[in-house]
């Protein structure tokens, strides 16, 4: 059996068929017995299959119970040893389970799904070319491991070797077709490596995955399938983050263009700002009531609904609107500031992200950033943080306005502003769509979006990237991000 973990990598889960008896096994595997009888090893063989059932079924405290109960009776147990270690990866405590897992794979090299688990950790650690090592030897031990495949082409795509990680899933796709999230991982590889017309067609799979459903959105009409829309009132659902919706939303002016009336259900943070949009006859919140329509579609499903490729993403800006009278309420409040430049920060991005740790930085990595003569900096993040400001002395100057709380008045304070500075979050996008000038700061492996080491956006002519040379190293991001910003101030004087 395999368990499906973040980003769609694979744990497999090995079944033990001397003690659990379930339609569910996939192979079969022996029990070893410990030679010396004054230990409990069947005793501890059965504690192992009752967590791994524990397992199976998501009861996370149980089966570290079993585990840790059956490693007491035989203290070199291999499976109990690697399950204890999945069930820390599972609970976010990858430094945990490394050890458990390297005994585990020293105890049985034989084991594919031991070195599989063992990449998938390695991963997390940000071990990658151990990682891919570790997930080589599974596949090399069971070359029909679709997972494996899966999870090699995921940290082949961590590390920017796309055209690798686009075979590795293909691999894994000729082994199992159906495998949802293959298809789902190749298409975020294929879209960074700017292959849309394939990469949006896979991307549909994000709808089969668990994490990416909404459990409150059920439409009474049909998908929208491409056809003619003149005449039909078609309604666009955003989904995923804040960011997602105002990057795709421009993609309902063309939808309107082909004479279709547009309704957008998007968050309520967002309703004002999208109904700037042009050809968006109305926005419309979830749980509200929802005007008769025709048909419907997933917002990120447009692109290929559309057939929109890299030649033809709609990139004039602005596309979105800010409010003037917040606006001219903000540049009150910003009169007294009188530098050179006026520029916004966001270093983080929402904690929930399953990215977050890659793509925030903490708030004293922008320290050289904060002691810029000359620049009034201006705190674009909902909520500072005390622990976040203590740690960056310099940060005790940023002008906080209560209008960035909410981002109808994030949107306008971004456009009253010289220059925005952001991490990859929805303030990169929002910038990007009010056509403001923007530094956008990514890590190594940028989303896909970004496309792969390019300085600008083909989504957004208002942005400048900047990208981390090696994997966490945000310092040297900032530093080129600071050598900018001097060269822009040198150039307006």
């Amino acid at each position: 059996m395999h368990l499906l973990a973040k980003s769609g990598e694979r744990i497999e889960l090995t079944p033990l068929p001397t003690q659990v008896t379930t339609a569910r096994h996939t192979r079969n595997l022996r029990v070893e017995v410990a030679a010396d009888p004054s230990r409990d090893s069947v005793g501890a063989g059965a504690l192992v299959a009752r967590a791994v059932e524990a397992h199976r079924r998501g009861d996370l405290d149980a089966a570290a119970r079993d585990y840790r109960a059956a490693l007491d009776a035989a203290p070199d147990h291999p499976h109990a040893l690697h399950y204890l270690g999945v069930v820390d990866y599972q609970r976010g405590r990858p430094a945990d389970a490394l050890p458990r897992l390297l005994a585990a794979a020293a105890r049985r090299p034989e084991e594919p799904e031991f070195h599989d688990n063992l990449g998938l950790v390695l991963a997390a650690l940000d071990r990658n070319d151990e990682a891919i090592a570790a997930h080589r030897r599974a596949i090399a031990l069971r070359p029909d491991l679709a997972g494996a495949w899966t999870n090699l082409g995921l940290v082949l795509t961590a590390t920017n070797a796309l055209d690798e990680a686009i075979a590795a899933f293909d691999r894994a796709l000729d082994l199992a077709p159906a495998l949802t999230e293959a298809r789902f991982n190749r298409a975020l590889a294929l879209l960074a490596a700017g292959r849309f017309a394939e990469g949006f067609r896979d991307y549909e799979a994000r709808l089969a995955v668990p994490a990416f459903a909404d459990p409150s959105w059920s439409p009474c009409v049909p998908r929208w399938d491409g056809s003619d829309p003149r005449g039909r009132t078609i309604v666009l659902v955003a989904e995923q983050g804040l960011g997602d919706a105002i990057q795709f939303v421009r993609l309902a002016s063309v939808l309107a263009a082909r004479g279709a009336r547009v309704i957008v259900q998007a968050p309520r943070a967002l309703a004002a700002l999208l109904r700037t949009v042009e050809g968006v006859a109305d926005v419309v919140t979830p749980g509200a009531p929802l005007p008769p329509y025709d048909a419907w579609l997933p917002l990120l499903s447009l692109a290929r609904a559309l057939g929109i490729d890299a030649a033809s993403i709609p990139s004039r800006v602005p596309y979105i609107a800010a409010d003037p009278t917040r606006r001219g309420a903000i540049a009150s409040a910003l009169a007294r500031h009188r530098p050179s430049l006026r520029a916004g920060l966001a270093w983080a991005g929402n904690p929930r992200n399953s990215n977050d740790r890659r793509r925030s930085a903490p708030l004293a990595a922008f320290a050289p950033l904060l002691s810029l003569p000359d620049v009034a900096w201006v705190s674009l993040s909902k909520d500072d943080g005390e622990d976040a400001l203590r740690a960056a002395p310099a940060a005790s100057q940023l002008v906080a306005l209560d209008a960035r709380r909410e981002f109808d008045g994030t949107a306008a304070l971004v456009a009253e502003l010289d220059l925005v500075v952001s991490v990859d979050t929805s303030i990169a996008h929002l910038a990007g769509a009010l056509a403001r000038p923007a530094f956008v700061l990514l890590p190594y492996h940028a989303d896909w979006r970004w496309r792969l080491a390019r300085h600008d956006s083909d989504w957004y002519p208002t942005l400048r990237l900047f990208r981390q040379p090696a994997p966490g190293d945000w310092a040297s991001a900032v530093a080129a991000v600071r050598e900018a910003i001097v060269e822009r101030m040198r150039s307006r004087r």
